[in-house]
């Protein structure tokens, strides 16, 4: 058999080892049943539906003509890995407002079709709009948006 390294099969060995990981992480918390759930239900459920999804691509990858893996472009994969790290190192000295644009923005830059205004609007947009949701909506303390 001709094992082809198409972006389905690809993308279905990475669901099936991200289910497989978060099934035996979650093995230790207690099952339970339908009617009465306890902690490890639902993350089973979802590490089960991400193992058949990832199933489900790697039979397909082999029985659809698919579209081979290309080349990988590093800087969106650069761009958003640090975004994400800047968010965490962010968070607690500069608060969640500062983090939120930072993340957004560095998000958006890793994209091919940047705008400078969009980009700014989208992320004061997104950040106000958590800020309202979490803070005052959920009552959720967010780190430094008393400064604010």
């Amino acid at each position: 058999m001709d094992i082809r390294i198409s972006s389905d099969f690809l993308t279905g060995l990475l669901f099936c080892g991200l289910g497989a990981v978060a099934i035996i992480i979650g093995s230790d918390y207690p099952i339970g049943t339908a009617a009465r759930m306890g902690a490890g239900y639902f993350p089973l459920l979802v590490s089960s539906g991400l193992i058949l999804l990832g199933g489900v691509l790697i039979i397909r990858s082999f029985v659809t003509e698919t579209e081979e893996v290309g080349s990988i472009d590093i800087r969106p994969l650069a761009l958003l890995i640090g975004s994400i790290l800047l968010f965490g190192l962010l968070i607690e000295d500069w608060g969640f407002p500062v983090a939120g644009l930072a993340v957004v923005i560095g998000a958006r830059i890793a994209g091919r079709q940047y705008k400078p205004l969009e980009t700014i609007l989208l992320a004061v947009g997104l950040v106000g709009f958590c800020l309202v949701l979490f803070s005052y909506g959920l009552g959720l303390h967010l780190p430094a948006t008393h400064l604010w």
